[in-house]
C-alpha cells in the first residue's frame, strides 16, 4: 500500500458495489479506498504503512462480523480516531450498545450507498474524522478534558460584582499617581480582547483549552471594566480609542506551549503588580477591587500552566518551546517587564504607561519571576532551574 496516504476501508460489506480505488473529495484531496475481506482484517491493519492513516472504516453488520472487526480496529491506539459505521442490509436503527462501547458513529442502511451515497458517506466519515484529528489532545470522554478539571475551580472562586460598592470610594484618600495607575490599568486590560481572539484561532480545531479561552476571557474583560467604572465614580472617562487600539490583532504564536508559557509569564506579573498596588493604597474601594483583580491574575497563571504541562507531558518538543520562550522573556528586562500590552501595541497609549508602572513597581518582577521559576522547575522536570541562565543550560540539553 502507498504511504503516507489517506485511506478508507470497507470491511466485509457493501459486495455488489463497485469501488473506485482513488476519490477525490473537494475537502480533502485524494482518498484511497481499500475493499478488505473480514478474515484478512488483522493483516491489512498491520500491514498499512506506518505513516498511512486510515481515515474512515465501514464495516458488515451481518452476523457478528462488525463488532469483531471493530473490536480488533480498536485494540491498535493508533487507529483511535478511526471513525467506523457499521452497514446493514436494511434500514439504519439505533447504535447497539457493544457499538457505543467501540466508539462506532452510526448504523448506516445499505441503500445509503447508492448513486453518488458512496461519496457523500466517506465525506462525512472524512469531516468526523478531521475534527479529531485537528484537537491532538482529544479524550474519549468530554468530562475527562483538562477544561472540566479545572472548571469547578474556577466556577467557585470568581468575586461577585455584589461585592464591589462604588459608593463606599472616598476619592481624597487617593494619591494622583494611583488615578494614573487606574487609568492605564483599565487601558491595558482593554488588550485582553484581541488575546482571546488569538486564542480561539491558534487552538483552532482544539476542544478543551479553547472552551476555557471563553472563561479566561469574560474574566479579563471584567477587570477594565470595573477599573473604568471605578474611575467613572471619580469623574474620569476612558475613551473609547484605546479600546479600539487594541483590536488590531497580533501575530499568531509559532507553539501552542510557547503561547501558554508567555502568558503565565504576563498573568504572574500583572498578579504582582496589582498585589503590589493594593498593598499600597489608602482607599479602600480600590484595595478590594486590586486584590480581587491580582487573585484573578494569579488563577489564570495556574490554568495557563496546567494547559502548558499538559502539553510539556505530551511531547518533549512542546517542552523546548516552552522554555524558548521563558528564556525570551526571563533574561531581557531592557524594556522593563517586556508586558503583552506594551510589547505587541507600541502605538497605544498604554504601551508607554505599562512600562512606566513596572519602572515604579520595579520590585514586583522580581516576586513575580521567583514563581514562574516554579513552574518552569515543573514545566522541565528539573529542580535545578534558578534563573534564566539555567534555562538556556535546559535547552541545550534538550536540544
Amino acid at each position: 500500500m502507498g504511504t503516507g496516504t489517506v485511506r478508507v476501508a470497507v470491511a466485509d460489506c457493501l459486495p455488489g458495489t463497485a469501488l473506485p480505488e482513488n476519490l477525490t473529495l473537494p475537502r480533502f484531496g485524494e482518498i484511497a479506498v481499500d475493499r478488505v475481506e473480514s478474515d484478512a482484517f488483522e493483516q491489512y491493519l498491520g500491514d498499512l504503512a506506518p505513516d498511512a492513516e486510515l481515515a474512515v472504516l465501514f464495516a458488515g453488520s451481518r452476523g457478528p462480523s462488525a463488532p469483531d472487526l471493530v473490536r480488533r480496529l480498536r485494540a491498535h491506539a493508533e487507529f483511535g480516531k478511526t471513525r467506523v459505521y457499521v452497514v446493514g442490509t436494511g434500514p439504519a436503527g439505533p447504535v447497539p450498545p457493544w457499538a457505543e462501547a467501540l466508539d462506532v458513529e452510526d448504523v448506516v442502511a445499505e441503500s445509503a450507498f447508492e448513486g453518488f451515497g458512496l461519496t457523500d458517506r466517506i465525506d462525512i466519515g472524512m469531516r468526523a474524522n478531521r475534527s479529531l484529528v485537528q484537537d491532538q489532545l482529544y479524550t474519549d470522554f468530554y468530562l475527562d478534558m483538562t477544561y472540566n478539571k479545572i472548571f469547578d475551580w474556577f466556577e467557585t472562586t470568581r468575586w461577585d460584582w455584589k461585592e464591589i460598592d462604588f459608593r463606599n470610594i472616598d476619592a481624597e484618600l487617593l494619591g494622583e499617581d494611583e488615578v494614573d495607575y487606574l487609568t492605564e490599568a483599565a487601558i491595558i486590560e482593554f488588550g485582553t480582547l484581541p488575546g482571546a481572539h488569538n486564542f480561539l484561532r491558534e487552538w483552532e480545531g482544539e476542544t478543551s483549552f479553547s472552551s476555557w479561552a471563553l472563561m479566561w476571557g469574560a474574566e479579563e474583560a471584567r477587570h477594565s471594566l470595573v477599573q473604568a467604572r471605578y474611575l467613572e465614580n471619580i469623574g474620569v472617562r476612558i475613551r473609547s480609542k484605546h479600546a479600539l487600539y487594541k483590536r488590531e490583532p497580533y501575530p499568531m504564536g509559532s507553539s501552542r506551549a510557547g503561547t501558554l508559557m508567555m502568558n503565565i509569564i504576563s498573568e504572574a506579573r500583572a498578579s504582582e503588580l496589582y498585589h503590589r498596588l493594593a498593598a499600597e493604597t489608602r482607599e479602600p474601594v480600590i484595595k478590594q477591587i486590586w486584590k480581587l483583580l491580582g487573585r484573578d491574575e494569579s488563577r489564570h497563571a495556574r490554568a495557563f500552566y496546567v494547559f502548558g504541562q499538559e502539553l510539556c507531558d505530551e511531547r518533549v518538543e512542546n517542552r523546548v518551546e516552552a522554555l524558548k520562550m521563558a528564556y525570551v522573556w526571563l533574561a531581557d528586562r531592557s524594556e522593563g517587564l517586556k508586558h503583552p500590552a506594551g510589547h505587541f501595541y507600541p502605538h497605544s497609549t498604554s504601551a508607554k504607561g505599562v512600562r512606566r508602572i513596572e519602572t515604579i513597581q520595579a520590585g514586583a518582577t522580581d516576586a513575580a519571576d521567583r514563581k514562574v521559576l516554579a513552574m518552569v522547575r515543573r514545566l522541565a522536570d528539573d529542580d535545578s532551574i534558578e534563573s534564566h541562565r539555567d534555562i538556556k543550560r535546559k535547552l541545550r540539553s534538550l536540544v
